[in-house]
């Protein structure tokens, strides 16, 4: 778990770094019932029960696992369940999926912060959804959460005292605020405030959280948090080598 805090906290992503340890669902709050378990579900799938333990363990278990999985078949899935905690930082994952020279797309599911378009009560998670591409001499990775602002960034400013940028979440009232503590008690804003971002949180929400069966849309909230890690190889499509400079020069 050290991996995946520290690289939120070395790489400027400091809503998943060391705030994790000190307020909302932090990791040090887990009260595991067992040890995280992987069940392979068909060649190319796998599922991981989480068992009560942090999301910054489950995340890393379920990274190699779809690895494994992709070495053998050149594809891989892999569902987590029944985590209690942020992941942390989705971009930890897809370098370390781009330095096996693979495309990745992973997504995580979280307990509701987050209204739907037109609504003021929480419904979604913050959801973030992400894309690695290997390239040449570094990967091409798009990370987003689909909310307006993530939870982390609401416990880093209320950990801080400091103000949250307009137009981002609600009180509990809903009214717009940028108070982190109302914001938290309210809802954050989909991205962008639209029925984009409102759709795209909820694709992730059916995708990592109804899909391998966690809590979703304040269903089934006992089964916990839930992620959906993909990954294939280039080479399905396309000379990696050939690829690899589409990605670069795209870029």
């Amino acid at each position: 778990m050290a991996d995946v805090l520290m690289f939120g906290e070395l790489s400027g992503r400091v809503s998943h770094g060391l705030v994790r340890l000190l307020v909302g669902a932090s990791i040090l709050r887990a009260e595991p019932t067992g040890k995280p378990q992987i069940k392979e579900v068909t060649k190319l799938s796998s599922i991981i029960e989480g068992n009560g333990n942090p999301g910054m363990l489950v995340g890393p278990l379920a990274m190699q696992e779809v690895i494994k999985i992709v070495k053998k078949n050149d594809f891989g899935l892999v569902g987590t369940r029944g985590s209690v905690s942020s992941s942390g930082s989705l971009t930890y994952y897809l370098e370390k999926l781009t330095q096996e020279n693979l495309i990745g797309i992973v997504m995580a599911e979280s307990p509701r912060s987050t209204s739907p378009f037109g609504g003021i009560e929480p419904l979604f998670g913050t959801n973030p959804i992400s894309f690695g591409f290997p390239g040449q001499t570094r990967p091409f990775i798009f990370d987003m959460g689909t909310s307006a602002i993530t939870f982390g960034e609401l416990l880093n400013a209320k950990t801080l005292g400091k103000k949250l940028p307009e137009g981002v979440a609600l009180d509990k009232e809903g009214n717009l605020t940028t108070d982190a503590e109302k914001a938290i008690e309210g809802a954050t804003l989909p991205f962008v405030n639209s029925y984009k971002g409102a759709g795209l949180a909820m694709m992730v929400e059916v995708l990592a959280g109804t899909f391998p069966h966690s809590g979703y849309a304040g269903i089934d909230e006992e089964r916990g948090w839930g992620n959906l890690f993909m990954a294939f190889s280039p080479k399905l499509l396309s000379d990696l080598d050939e690829f690899k400079e589409r990605v670069t020069k795209m870029v």
